[in-house]
């Protein structure tokens, strides 16, 4: 099967900036957490939409989650926000809201069988530097390896924002 050029690429950016404008966090505090996922389809990710597209949403995604860091209301007892860009597939990139500490903390522990995080130092190497994005959140990198009886995929996570 080959892969198609992706057409209305400039279209289907502008739908999914507006996408991201209309995300309104902290709605469901009483929750552990909410997540918010690229509003778009797959289209980000492949492999024939241009750099210069991809670009453009990295930096509404960080853009956003730096909006979201600066409404967050001062009631709560705890608050962190971090946004995570999958390198390989910008699809999956999300941005998530934790309210409760135990959850936050438990969620960069990921040792188990089946899913490996593992921190990269990657010595003054950064993604949004790659891409030519002024950020000033905090950024750390994970390599990631899921792996199961007859699947396997491995990838780079970049978090921003609240990381430990």
């Amino acid at each position: 099967m080959k892969c198609k050029k992706q057409r209305g690429q400039k279209r289907k950016l502008k739908a999914l900036l507006n996408n991201i404008e209309q995300i309104f966090p902290y709605q469901n505090t009483q929750c552990q957490y909410e997540c918010f996922r690229t509003p778009s389809d797959q289209f980000i990710s492949s492999p024939k939409t241009y750099g210069k597209i991809k670009t453009q949403f990295c930096r509404a995604w960080l853009d956003k989650t730096v909006e979201i860091i600066e409404l967050k209301p001062n009631c709560l007892s705890f608050c962190k926000v971090v946004a995570v860009i999958d390198e390989f597939n910008l699809w999956n990139s999300q941005i998530i809201v934790f309210y409760d500490r135990n959850y936050y903390e438990s969620f960069w522990k990921r040792t188990s069988g089946v899913q490996i995080w593992q921190p990269i130092d990657m010595q003054g190497k950064s993604f949004t530097q790659q891409r030519n994005i002024s950020s000033r959140l905090n950024e750390k990198c994970y390599f990631e390896i899921i792996s199961d009886a007859d699947y396997s995929h491995k990838t780079r996570l970049w978090f921003y924002g609240d990381v430990q």
